[in-house]
């Protein structure tokens, strides 16, 4: 049983390691300090965006109880490993251990020490570094990060035509895009949401509208959820479903205006404007008629842009910016192939199944990895190279034998952020 005494020893051992007369300057961090530094995200952070200024690292996080308990051990332990590697999600923002950092040429030491419930319900983290500025530039870009994380928890796109949508934490280094199309779209985005006293000087209505074109399963609507975990705006989502109509189109618009800074999303829009319910003269009208829409940027999705009406994508004022998400070409499946699977399985044959997934979307290349590991699990064995290879040659022949004469395996594939729900509500009609 751990006592007062032994994390005593822990915060003692630390101190006696950074002496103060080799410069070193050391802090006790404890709640409400912590949080307000964001210090509980510090892991989280340096992994996702700085992970090459780590020179060492020696942590642990602990699982929710409610993953622990009234579970199957074994279901419990498939499911995480599952998750880790697939998903890459904190799961849980308290964190034990080591970590060393350079940052801006400096050394800085991050320590907190394991503390059982009955000594202490508070965080306890101690610092030590040797230039005070330092620390300040490293704690100032935690910050950032800290705030988008707080910002997002309990956040929800809401959906005018079906159930809202909670806001995921997603970073710009998830996104296996082109470089210059993933760096185009961020500038983009930002630029619209800070620039509102350029529109103003420069006399520009401060709208825009971006259009996301491609197969489904390329990266759209990853995307727009990256879009949504780290954009400082409201979320209003319009489904192109069978039913939606000329009234929600307006009330998504309307909401939007009413609660600017705010981004409409505008979900299968080939789909949209071929509904019974759509007026193509009216959808038009609002998206650049008299009453502009200051404070808005509207994003559309379509999987076949060709089939849109001239009118929506050749003129500015309605799409400003097309970008093309085209199927995967062979460094972006390799690429997604060691993001989700390089600590499972060796580059030959991550390699050989990025050579032979041509024709994948990124969907179908990251179901390699998941059913990979799923057979592994399943067969109660680690991960080896002949599950992904088992996994590929699986999936190449469900997709020829899903392919009807005349219909691509691009028109099967759903897409959208609540393409489970379209389906349920499908099967239920």
């Amino acid at each position: 049983m751990q006592s007062l005494l032994s994390v005593n020893h822990e915060v003692r051992a630390f101190l006696k390691t950074h002496p103060r007369e080799d410069g070193w300057i050391t802090y006790h961090c404890c709640r409400p300090l912590v949080r307000k530094l964001y210090l509980h995200y510090l892991v989280d952070w340096l992994q996702a965006i700085h992970p090459d200024t780590m020179t060492a690292c020696a942590v642990g996080k602990e699982s929710p109880a409610q993953e622990l308990l009234g579970a199957e051990e074994n279901v419990v332990a498939a499911n995480l490993d599952i998750d880790r590697a697939t998903h890459n999600q904190p799961k849980s923002e308290a964190w034990i251990g080591s970590v060393e950092v350079e940052w801006k040429e400096s050394t800085i030491h991050f320590y907190s020490p394991f503390m059982e419930q009955c000594l202490a319900v508070e965080p306890l983290i101690l610092m030590a570094v040797k230039s005070n500025a330092t620390l300040r530039d490293l704690l100032c870009g935690l910050k950032q990060y800290g705030l988008m994380r707080e910002r997002n928890k309990n956040r929800e796109i809401y959906v005018v035509n079906g159930e809202n949508i909670p806001v995921s934490e997603h970073s710009w280094d998830d996104l296996v895009l082109p470089a210059q199309m993933a760096r185009d779209i961020r500038t983009n985005v930002d630029g619209f949401f800070a620039g509102q006293e350029r529109y103003a000087y420069l006399g520009i209505p401060h709208r825009r509208g971006f259009l996301l074109a491609g197969p489904p399963g390329c990266g759209k609507t990853l995307t727009l959820k990256t879009l949504a975990s780290n954009t400082p705006a409201k979320f209003i989502s319009l489904l192109g479903t069978a039913d939606v109509d000329d009234g929600m189109l307006r009330n998504a618009l309307d909401l939007a205006e009413g609660c600017t800074p705010a981004v409409v999303l505008l979900e299968d829009l080939d789909r949209m404007v071929q509904a019974k319910g759509i007026s193509l003269s009216h959808f038009l009208n609002l998206l650049d008629g008299l009453n502009v829409l200051n404070g808005v940027l509207v994003i559309a999705t379509c999987n076949e842009p060709d089939k849109l009406d001239p009118a929506l994508i050749h003129r500015p004022s309605r799409f400003d910016r097309v970008w093309r998400f085209d199927l995967p070409k062979y460094e972006q499946r390799l690429e997604l192939l060691r993001k989700k699977g390089g600590t499972f399985f060796s580059e030959s044959a991550l390699e050989t199944t990025a050579r032979r997934s041509e024709g994948f979307s990124m969907a179908y290349v990251q179901e390699i990895i998941v059913s990979a590991l799923l057979e592994c699990t399943h067969d109660d064995q680690p991960p080896s190279d002949d599950h992904l290879l088992k996994s590929l040659d699986t999936l190449r022949i469900q997709r020829k034998e899903a392919s009807k004469p005349g219909e691509s395996m691009d028109e099967r594939e759903t897409v959208g952020f609540c393409a489970s729900e379209n389906e349920n509500r499908k099967s239920s009609r």
